[in-house]
Parts: C-alpha cells; sequence; structure tokens
C-alpha cells in the first residue's frame, strides 16, 4: 500500500484513504454509500451499468477540515494548551512530590483520627 508521501495526487483509492484517516476501507465504503465523502466515481466505459472505480477527493477532505479548525471555537483549540515541549524541571517534580507527601500525610492523620472506613 501506498504511504501519504508516495502520492501527490488529490483523487485517491478507498484503501488508501482508509489508511490515510485512520479508517477500515469496509468504513469508507459506508461513508461512500451515505454521502459523506467527496467521491469521484470512474465508469469503464464498455461497462457502464458496472460498479466502476471509488475514488476520493483528499483535498476537498483536506481543505475542509482545515476549514473546520480555523472556525473551531476557543474550547476546540484548548488541547494546544495542554502540549509542552520539555519535560517539567527537577523543582516541579520536587513540588508535586511534596505535595503527594503532604497530601498522604494528611489523608494518614484523617484515619487515624476517625479511624478507617469500610
Amino acid at each position: 500500500m501506498q504511504q501519504v508521501s508516495e502520492t501527490s495526487s488529490v483523487l485517491v483509492s478507498v484503501e488508501f484513504f482508509a489508511n490515510y484517516i485512520g479508517k477500515t476501507p469496509k468504513a469508507i465504503r459506508q461513508m461512500v454509500a451515505a454521502g459523506k465523502l467527496p467521491v469521484i466515481r470512474l465508469k469503464n466505459p464498455q461497462n457502464l451499468d458496472g460498479e466502476g472505480e471509488i475514488l476520493i477527493h483528499r483535498g476537498e477532505w483536506d481543505a475542509y477540515a482545515n476549514q473546520l479548525a480555523c472556525t473551531a471555537t476557543p474550547e476546540w483549540h484548548a488541547w494546544k494548551d495542554r502540549l509542552v515541549t520539555s519535560r517539567p524541571s527537577a523543582a516541579v517534580n520536587r513540588k508535586i512530590a511534596a505535595t503527594k507527601t503532604s497530601a498522604a500525610k494528611a489523608n494518614k492523620k484523617t484515619i487515624n483520627q476517625y479511624g478507617a472506613t469500610a
């Protein structure tokens, strides 16, 4: 199967498109049947009644995905706030560990004071 970088065509096969968006070819065919994808149907001129070949217009799909991202709400873009490019510093790790230790001590004190609950 071709990789995304191996083709510059905006028209791709069902199998290629399935790999491209992480779905199965069966799921892509179901999406085609439901009219959920930008499809080009190629017919065999020798057999116009046959099913022919289905190609997905990857360029249209990508353009609409970009449009959706550009017009998305600020809440949708909040996922970017959770990405970091470096690991937490040693000071941050010590602070997290101290917080966990303090919480564990407080929990142990509460259990000793009131007894364990079942």
